[in-house]
Parts: C-alpha cells; sequence; structure tokens
C-alpha cells in the first residue's frame, strides 16, 4: 500500500509460481483507492484470499486494475 498526492494504491504483484519464479520478471498492477481505510481493508481481504489459493479475475486498464471478481477464473 503506498500514499499518492490525491489516493491510495494497493499494488498486487504477479510473478511465476515457485520454483519458476527465480528466473521471471513481475508485473505490478494496483488499485486507486479514495482513502487509507479502505485501502488496507482491501490489502487485507486479498492477503487472505490469496492464501487460499483461490483463483480471481481482473480487468485491467495499464496496470491499473478496474474491476475484481472474486472466485472465478
Amino acid at each position: 500500500m503506498e500514499r499518492r498526492p490525491d489516493h491510495y494504491r494497493v499494488t498486487l504483484i504477479v510473478s511465476e509460481r515457485f520454483p519458476y519464479n527465480y528466473k521471471a520478471l513481475s508485473h505490478p498492477f494496483f488499485f486507486r483507492m479514495e482513502d487509507e481505510k479502505k485501502a488496507f481493508e482491501l490489502a487485507n481481504q486479498m492477503d487472505k484470499y490469496l492464501d487460499s489459493g483461490k483463483p480471481f479475475t481482473i480487468t485491467l486498464n495499464g496496470s491499473e486494475i478496474q474491476t475484481l471478481v472474486w472466485g472465478e477464473p
């Protein structure tokens, strides 16, 4: 999570799965959030969800994540 002058960002860093990630490039994608509380809640929710191993779908506009759908490949 990082603070910008007009918003907060929650960044999702995407890379290859272990053990292949040592030679792969990572790709940062971010959510634009209007306040720190919502950004912190999203970061915690994503952390728990990613630990579960379940899939989700994102829609991108460049590097910015526009939509997130939990539980869909």
